[in-house]
């Protein structure tokens, strides 16, 4: 089978785990008494009970160690094909797929979820397929491939609708709004939120408010109303701390360092970035360390500290390239060409921005799309180079205005935003795509330019280093 493939790179150092974790050492997952329960049972348990623990195990290292997370559901999956056992191969193949997942490594967990959901296709299990195709929406959001991920929300929602479940149901109508609200579609993300409030109040889900509360936020902070964004962040930070929430502290921690750096306040700002890469190196998130990174990175720049700025840049793009990060990589890209447009190296913004422009074609991101076409037309018109300013202002003209007439409206009652609307109506038929055009260039030259450029940098910081000591 095709996950056999996928393990057999990790084989040995699984079984190595799994033989001192059960033979060698009583010590065997000191973390918690939980864990430490479920590994007595598992000690004693028949091999089908073993299945289930095993996988309890995964859920429970998921997020915090999830290749210690892999290793159970690998055994678990082991246990299940030596049973024939169908239904305990597609759980551990799910549980095999988030592991992945957190790792950072989404082609991995994709092609793992989808065995997953064959195998819950053929057991005719509409809850397990609701679950494979929501996890594959999130693999594929976090790819940059916003049109699969809406297609695979899409599949999910109508099997929880058809289940009745408002669980599932509210957790992809957040989804589905969020991958509106990347897309720059606010008004039809602000919708879907909505929606998933409302459901998450209804089952006084105090972590799936919190979530919605704090996407909400997101959406005043597109729209630079820094102080209320980080009300809405605060209220989410309150509800994830009694919940104990890593993952989701560390996250509210940024964007309230984001609000309050966007809007001028830049020594508050570094706190709340320290405090969410401090809980995020704690916890293993690749993904919020990336974003840390640059964010810090941000404040050293505001700062006229270039070397620090430029150092926390590289480890941002490198983790970023690591994860298949395509958006936060053409964000990265940008915010550097847009550096170099301030120092009046406008050859060099440029092609900052060619490049980013072409990660955000890839992603079909209007937004970054948008903001690149903007700053080329700036660039080219410094370099006096008329010709394709008129074109890149043209083509950011065109997609402005299909984002505004989108966005009409968006937040013209401040103070109902939060609030579910009576009788909403949720929009499920797509936008149509936004027309854009640009000029074809080298594919290498792209990532030639990246690795020089990440080289060039590394070794000029370690240059520094040597100069400071000398």
């Amino acid at each position: 089978m095709l996950i056999n493939t996928i393990f057999a790179n990790n084989e040995h150092a699984i079984m190595k785990f799994l033989f001192l974790s059960f033979f060698l050492s009583p010590l065997f997952l000191m973390a918690d008494n939980y864990s430490d329960s479920l590994n007595y049972e598992l000690r004693k348990a028949s091999d089908k009970n073993k299945i289930s623990i095993l996988n309890e195990l995964n859920i429970h290292f998921r997020t915090s160690d999830p290749d210690k997370a892999l290793a159970y559901s690998k055994f678990a999956y082991d246990l299940a094909v030596k049973l024939n056992d169908s239904s305990g191969i597609a759980f551990s193949l799910k549980n095999s797929g988030l592991a992945y997942y957190f790792m950072g490594d989404f082609k991995k967990a994709s092609v793992v979820t989808m065995q997953s959901l064959k195998f819950y296709e053929a057991l005719a299990d509409d809850k397990g397929i609701s679950d494979c195709n929501n996890y594959l929406g999130d693999f594929f959001k976090n790819n940059g491939n916003y049109q699969k991920a809406l297609e695979y929300y899409e599949k999910s929602l109508k099997t929880y609708t058809k289940l009745k479940d408002k669980s599932g149901v509210a957790i992809c109508l957040n989804n589905i709004g969020k991958v509106n609200h990347l897309q720059g579609n606010y008004y039809k993300a602000l919708k879907y939120y909505n929606k998933s409030l409302e459901l998450k109040r209804e089952l006084k889900d105090e972590n799936g408010i919190a979530k919605c509360i704090n996407n909400i936020g997101a959406l005043y902070y597109e729209d630079e109303q820094y102080l209320t964004s980080i009300s809405y962040y605060k209220q989410a930070l309150e509800i994830f701390t009694k919940d104990g929430d890593m993952l989701n502290i560390a996250l509210c921690y940024s964007n309230i360092g984001a609000s309050l750096l966007d809007s001028g306040k830049i020594d508050e700002s570094k706190y709340y970035f320290n405090k969410a890469l401090c809980i995020q190196r704690k916890i293993g998130d690749k993904t919020g360390m990336a974003r840390s990174y640059r964010n810090i990175g941000g404040y050293f720049e505001l700062n006229n500290e270039n070397d620090s700025a430029l150092s926390y840049f590289f480890k941002s793009i490198i983790l970023d390239l690591e994860l298949g990060k395509k958006a936060d990589v053409a964000i990265l890209l940008n915010d550097k060409g847009e550096l170099n447009l301030k120092k009046e190296a406008y050859e060099t913004a440029v092609n900052f921005f060619l490049n980013s422009l072409e990660f955000a074609r890839e992603i079909n991101s209007p937004l970054l799309i948008m903001d690149n076409y903007s700053d080329l037309a700036e660039a080219y018109a410094k370099l006096k180079d008329f010709e394709n300013a008129y074109k890149y202002n043209k083509l950011y003209t065109e997609i402005n205005d299909s984002l505004n007439t989108l966005n009409k409206g968006l937040f013209s009652n401040d103070t109902s935003i939060i609030k579910s609307e009576n009788n909403a109506t949720i929009i499920t038929s797509e936008d149509k795509s936004i027309e854009t055009h640009g000029i074809p260039y080298n594919r290498i030259f792209k990532w030639v330019f990246l690795i020089l450029f990440i080289l060039t940098g590394i070794l000029y910081i370690r240059e520094r280093r040597k100069n400071i000591k000398k």
